[in-house]
């Protein structure tokens, strides 16, 4: 299974309930990279998340990562040839 990175987001009431957490922490095909009071940064196949998530209290939101490359933003010297 290929593993894509997905942002999680918790819309119901107050905080993520911790027992979502710790049973998403629990699956073997998902991996939580990161969260914080409202959102989760994880790992894992889409229909296992979509899956995991209907079966939680709750509104979720269930979004791809988007990830954009920036530009190095430091001045380059240019070398005359």
């Amino acid at each position: 299974m290929t593993k894509s990175r997905f942002i999680l987001r918790y819309r119901g009431a107050g905080a993520i309930p911790p027992e979502t957490t710790a049973q998403l922490r629990e699956l073997d095909d998902v991996e939580v990279l990161d969260e914080s009071a409202r959102m989760l940064l994880v790992a894992g196949g889409k229909r296992r998340l979509d899956k995991f998530l209907g079966q939680q209290a709750g509104e979720w939101l269930l979004s791809p990562e988007n990830y954009v490359e920036l530009e190095d933003p430091r001045q380059k010297v240019r070398v005359k040839k």
